[in-house]
């Protein structure tokens, strides 16, 4: 083995000749607004205590995303950190914050469901996390590069850190959801690193996430990266320094193996991303094939209660990776080795479980998306406990018919989240979505008359598409109206590793164009076309068609907070913004 990983398994003597218990630490790191706790450290906190039970291992999961959106509203309110939001004076700012927060942990009671109230502390809700999330991701950005910092900064991300170095980790090991929390996670790691424990050894840094196992090249991570800070040119981080573990694909065999190791990294470690003698060594990831085996994920640590919902709403997991996988757009089937379900019977077993122990009866379900088949067996699954739960799940508008709905409905299904992406035959098929736009527009339909709610996800832009594409996407929103519930719009972004990307030449793409100071997990490209609207006119006509889609949904905040509009959905129905 390289000896720049040797050099790293020295300070786990210590560990070894103690006589307290390896101690891992999973981490959540800011910045998403934290609406439901996070799934994946709740699963690989429940995976490592059923696979390494009487090995001496102690696990405790960090929501730092949580704690970090907390903190600053705290630090706020008392004055020491100022912001102005919506051109508001800083006390302004700090008491329409306050409310905000209380708003959406419950506190005012009923007053949620008054549309106009939501919307109002919505704007707020979100615009602070904004703010927040620009001023310190920037700070992030100093501390990687050794810049001076306000002692403000310096100060929040101490305090932020606290309740892991009081646990004293052996492994810190970080789950990156989004890009956006690489600068934040990167950050965290160096000061974790900065400061040696009581037994005078280092805390190890692992990353792992959906972030990594989506690059074609998640090895770059472990080089010097750039990471630009303001207008700057971006300089150049040794993030291969902070970071001891990179783990791909699916964490918890990978994670078990590093951990009966006694952290020690070789290639008996799967999904294991490292340096050996001086160059980047990937070990194949390994997956969990029989769901079923899976232990209910452990949410002790990060209790549904804290999160700003007025009543707790659980993500869970039936599923993994996409039974589609088609999409030339889409990279996200490559988060998971193969496709895989559990149980019918066990998903409602375990929802009815998680229901029981942390007094939620309201499930996001996250799989890439659920068939007609799978949402009735599991329906059916849940009717036969009369588990009284309410759910929302993701899936392609094709094959359903009104009797699925319907025993859904009875089941506790109230929102389903579809990808519509362009009512264009030509572009459906030349997306390989597999859908008919008059046969989605009965999908909605039916759902809506079986009282379950539709956001629909509508991509703008792809390649090839037509001024004439475009506007006959917007009227055939305009023609399921009654059955739009609210968007979540984008445009087309080229992604890497994406069929898009792979054949160009088949969607008219002549030239694909690195960004400039690209984010080092990024995978979106730039891009020039032979035929259709280029990037500069589909933005135009983005921005002119935004007001024609806000007509069409309940509450602009709904495709964002999607927790909140599953709880919209499950209570009476109110009436659509105007």
């Amino acid at each position: 083995m390289h000896a720049h990983l040797l050099d790293r398994s020295v300070g786990l003597k210590a560990r070894e000749d103690a006589s307290s218990p390896l101690r891992i630490a999973l981490i959540f790191p800011p910045a998403v607004l934290p609406t439901s706790p996070p799934l994946g450290i709740a699963s690989l906190k429940a995976w490592l205590g059923a696979a390494c039970c009487g090995q001496g291992l102690e696990v405790r999961a960090f929501d730092l995303n949580l704690s970090y959106f907390e903190q600053a509203a705290r630090w706020l309110g008392e004055g020491r950190l100022r912001m102005s939001l919506r051109k508001t004076d800083i006390e302004t700012t700090a008491r329409e914050v306050g409310e905000a927060l209380d708003f959406f942990r419950g506190k005012e009671g009923e007053a949620f469901f008054e549309l106009d109230s939501y919307n109002r502390h919505a704007a707020v809700y979100t615009g602070f996390g904004s703010v927040l999330n620009g001023l310190f991701d920037n700070f992030a950005r100093k501390i990687l590069h050794g810049l001076p910092t306000p002692a403000l900064a310096g100060k929040f991300f101490d305090d932020l850190l606290e309740p892991v170095r009081a646990f004293e980790p052996d492994l810190a090991g970080f789950s990156i959801l989004f890009s956006q929390q690489l600068h934040f996670a990167l950050a965290l790691a160096k000061l974790c690193k900065g400061r040696q424990n009581c037994l005078d050894r280092q805390t190890r840094i692992a990353f792992g996430g959906a972030t990594f196992s989506v690059m074609p090249d998640p090895g770059r991570i472990l080089s010097p990266i750039p990471v630009p800070v303001g207008n700057e040119r971006a300089a150049r981080v040794d993030a291969g320094a902070l970071i001891d573990y990179l783990f791909v694909g699916e964490g918890e065999k990978g994670l078990e193996a590093l951990v009966k190791s006694g952290l020690r990294p070789g290639t008996g470690i799967p999904g294991l991303v490292c340096k050996m003698d001086g160059k980047i060594v990937s070990n194949p990831p390994e997956a969990v094939f029989d769901l079923d085996s899976l232990p209910v994920p452990d949410f002790s640590d990060t209790p549904p209660g804290a999160y700003h919902s007025p009543v707790p709403v659980l993500p869970y997991l039936s599923s993994r990776g996409c039974p589609w996988r088609r999409c030339a757009f889409c990279t996200h089937q490559k988060t998971y080795l193969h496709y895989r379900e559990e149980g019918a019977g066990a998903s409602a077993a375990r929802m009815v479980e998680l229901s029981k122990s942390y007094g939620a009866a309201h499930f996001c379900l996250v799989d890439e998306m659920l068939t007609p088949r799978r949402l009735e067996k599991i329906s059916e699954e849940l009717v036969q406990r009369s588990a009284g739960l309410r759910f929302s799940a993701y899936a392609r508008p094709a094959g359903f018919c009104p009797e699925v709905f319907e025993k859904a409905h009875r089941a506790g299904l109230r929102l389903l989240m579809w990808g519509v992406e362009s009512a264009s035959p030509r572009l459906l098929d030349l997306m390989g979505k597999g859908t008919e736009p008059r046969a989605v527009k009965n999908i909605l339909h039916n759902a809506d008359r079986a009282g379950i709610w539709n956001l629909l996800f509508v991509m703008f832009g792809f390649p090839t598409e037509t001024e004439a594409e475009w506007l006959s996407t917007l009227d055939f929103l305009d023609s399921c109206r009654e059955a739009v519930d609210a968007l979540s719009r984008s445009r087309f972004i080229l992604l890497e590793g994406s069929r898009v990307f792979l054949d160009p030449g088949r969607y008219a793409i002549r030239r694909i164009i690195d960004r400039p100071q690209r984010d080092p997990v990024s995978i979106a490209y730039d891009y020039e076309v032979a035929e259709g609207l280029g990037m500069d006119e589909v933005s135009k006509l983005f921005r002119q068609s935004l007001s024609r889609l806000s007509g069409l949904e309940r509450s602009p905040w709904f495709a964002q907070l999607r927790e909140h509009m599953l709880l919209y959905a499950s209570n009476e129905p109110c009436a659509r913004v105007s």
